[in-house]
């Protein structure tokens, strides 16, 4: 899962940190090595992608049972509200996807009208969101057929 929020601070801070050094660290206006440029760079781009992973990402457990589907946060956001939740199948009123390009976005509407958004980070997060996917939206087709036979 990834944190909009903490993403969009990230993303502004790595911005300016990375323009501020950028008179350092590019020939022939700071650094005359090429090689230590590019070294440099590199470096820079590993600290990025590690504190991305500590600042922005978190990791959830997805239990998907005949109650409904619970979330347990194994790793939370760094200043930010992650609560494992239980939403039983009788609170969901549907599941689809968002339209955001560079993650998967799983929203959950609630039948008092609120949705839950959880954003999943499918460039750098290798795991089994797919199937965990296949098997939500099975089983949330499969109740909500099962209340309507029941109704109808």
């Amino acid at each position: 899962m990834v944190s909009q929020i903490n993403a969009i601070i990230f993303v502004v801070i790595a911005l300016v940190a990375f323009l501020v050094s950028a008179g350092t660290l590019f020939p022939k206006r700071g650094l005359q090595n090429y090689g230590l440029t590019i070294l440099s760079v590199s470096v820079l781009v590993f600290v990025v992608y590690v504190l991305w992973q500590v600042f922005v990402t978190g990791r959830t457990i997805w239990t998907i049972d005949e109650n409904g589907v619970k979330i347990v946060w194994t790793k939370k956001f760094f200043l930010g509200g992650s609560y494992d939740d239980l939403i039983r199948w009788s609170e969901i009123k549907n599941i689809r996807r968002g339209s955001d390009p560079q993650y998967y976005t799983l929203k959950i509407e609630h039948v008092s009208g609120y949705t839950i958004k959880y954003f999943h980070d499918t460039l750098t997060t290798k795991d089994d969101f797919d199937k965990m996917l296949k098997t939500l939206y099975k089983t949330f087709n499969d109740k909500k057929a099962s209340a309507f036979t029941k109704e109808g």
